[in-house]
């Protein structure tokens, strides 16, 4: 197994995890994360962690569930599946994930959005208001959204196909005026292949019958929230390794995932 990146180490105070100490006194401004974004992509779509396991330790989070079956929404303690067909539905907590990661959210800062912001304003704010270049933070933001561009996908079967291999199946959908909830994360560079790094954001809407993970979006009036991330606990499941600094995903399969 290699070792953990000294830089992410000192970025986010990561601390390997057994399955046994998932639920073992959650702590604020900490994330638990099951998997690496590079095991994701490599083609690993099944896990060891239930859904339950992430509630108990965090009420807020984004990831996916076994079998790549479609986009993981947590917010306000419960777990939605956005999936590529049929309507957004509670998951259930027996119900496992190959990769999620969550916190239990705390407010550290607010910023209004009085007026909308396109994609690009809207992660330049949210730039501006981040932690230093090698900080994480978990961003909430909840409002009327005029645009939105939701992606998600289907449910592999095995043998199971690499990511850049399915990207193309992907189920896309554009909305206007919902109003909402946007759950994500921003990690830095050092978090590489370990987590995405920049900003990654899931959607869900206050009816909860519409959600995915957003490949673009305008967003205002809303209320932007900010939680400083600190820690990370970090579980492996069997089978999967830290990744190695000279394996690293490319670019252009990062691109492919996040969008946009």
């Amino acid at each position: 197994m290699s070792s953990l990146d000294p830089a992410l180490i000192h970025a986010l105070n990561v601390r390997l995890v057994d399955h046994a100490e998932l639920g073992i006194s959650p702590a604020d401004h900490a994330v638990l994360q099951t998997s690496t974004i590079a095991a994701l992509l490599d083609g690993q779509y099944d896990g060891d962690v239930t859904i339950g396991e992430i509630l108990a330790a965090g009420d807020f989070g984004i990831g996916t569930l076994n079998g790549l079956d479609g986009e993981l929404v947590i917010v306000d303690g419960e777990a939605w599946q956005a999936p590529a067909e049929g309507p957004v539905r509670r998951v259930g907590d027996d119900e496992q994930t190959p990769f999620a990661v969550a916190t239990r959210f705390v407010t550290d800062e607010i910023v209004e959005i009085e007026a909308p912001l396109d994609h690009a304003a809207l992660i330049a704010l949210m730039e501006r208001h981040a932690p230093p270049q090698s900080g994480c933070d978990a961003v909430r933001i909840d409002g009327t959204f005029p645009a939105l561009h939701l992606r998600s996908v289907p449910r592999q079967k095995k043998p199971y196909p690499p990511f850049k291999e399915i990207a193309a199946e992907q189920a896309e959908s554009r909305y206007e005026n919902l109003r909402g909830t946007i759950v994500g994360f921003r990690f830095p560079h050092a978090a590489d292949s370990v987590e995405m790094a920049g900003h990654h954001l899931h959607f869900i809407s206050d009816d909860r019958s519409k959600a995915g993970h957003v490949l673009e979006c305008s967003a205002g009036p809303a209320t932007l929230r900010i939680e400083t991330v600190g820690a990370m606990r970090l579980e492996l499941p069997p089978g999967v390794a830290l990744p190695d600094p000279s394996e690293l995903p490319s670019e252009q399969l990062l691109h492919q995932v996040e969008g946009g």
